[in-house]
């Protein structure tokens, strides 16, 4: 295998880097940005594009003389990190990353080597991360119109830093009232932003939920979405009705009540009334008859 490293870069070397008519060939490499745990294409063609057949080609990380990956098409032989590759070498030299890395940022030299002589390309390669579906809660739960009320949005493994909006059912925006806290974790083999949004709001008009929280990349692309539904609202109207019964079954107890005594106040005093009568009728008749007879 060493042999074979050792005859790739003495002989390559020799391969007619002009062609025929005179002309250099031209390599071109797009900038990369490759998303961590998926598949990454780094696109490249050739300027002229016409008749360029590929024998092989080498990758290395620039300032570092270790060779990343090469590979002989004909002989089809590949050696290196695997999870480098042509994407299709008959259609290009465009390069292929499985299951990207962090570690694989950086700037790349790429030599090809073709029947019409030797090409070579810097290109640089950043990776990102895409955030998890973000999680939103709310304090206190028990919401009452006109209260304080705190929403929350967490999003979680993204990189680089992103950003969180928020909005109500109305599509304003109110990010400016809200809260924005990252914290960055940063290893040798990952890196990510965790966000943390929080909206408060002092005196809540619950007619505005329900509330979106919305998450942006670093180029204010969307991420990812969530609705936070706030039922308190049903609840304290429920709350409500069901004070307004206990007040109205208060009320209506009063009104027996006060009935009640009310008959009885009518009662004792037709009692006396009648008591009263009743002295006054055997008073008149226990009375003695006067006749005066006149002799």
């Amino acid at each position: 295998m060493a042999s074979i490293i050792i005859m790739v870069l003495v002989v390559c070397p020799f391969i007619p880097a002009v062609e025929p008519s005179g002309g250099l060939l031209n390599l071109e490499c797009d900038t990369a940005v490759g998303l961590s745990a998926h598949t990454t294409v780094i696109t490249c063609h050739f300027r002229e594009g016409e008749d360029v057949k590929i024998d092989a080609v080498t990758l290395k990380k620039v300032g570092q003389n270790k060779t990343i990956f090469w590979h002989l098409i004909e002989k089809q032989q590949v050696s290196g990190d695997l999870r480098f590759s042509l994407e299709n070498p008959a259609d290009g030299p465009s390069l292929k990353i499985n299951d990207t890395m962090f570690s694989d940022a950086g700037v790349y030299e790429y030599i090809v080597f073709t029947n019409r002589g030797r090409a070579s390309k810097k290109f640089s390669l950043s990776i990102t991360a895409k955030y998890k579906d973000p999680i939103v809660s709310a304090w206190p739960q028990n919401v009452i119109e006109g209260g304080t009320l705190d929403l929350y949005c967490n999003a979680t493994e993204g990189y680089p830093a992103g950003t969180i909006h928020w909005f109500d059912r109305y599509g304003t925006n109110w990010t400016i009232n809200s809260i924005l806290t990252k914290t960055t974790k940063d290893t040798s083999s990952s890196k990510s932003v965790d966000l943390s949004g929080k909206l408060t709001f002092k005196s809540i008009d619950l007619s505005l939920a329900p509330f979106t929280c919305i998450v942006l990349n670093n180029k204010y692309i969307q991420e990812g979405e969530k609705t936070f539904q706030i039922t308190p609202a049903k609840q304290d109207s429920e709350e409500m009705e069901a004070s307004r019964s206990n007040n109205t079954n208060i009320i209506a107890g009063v009104m027996v009540i006060g009935s009640l005594i009310a008959g009885l106040l009518i009662a004792l005093l037709l009692f006396r009334r009648q008591k009263g009568q009743g002295y006054y009728d055997s008073r008149q008749a226990a009375e003695p008859v006067v006749t005066s007879d006149i002799i």
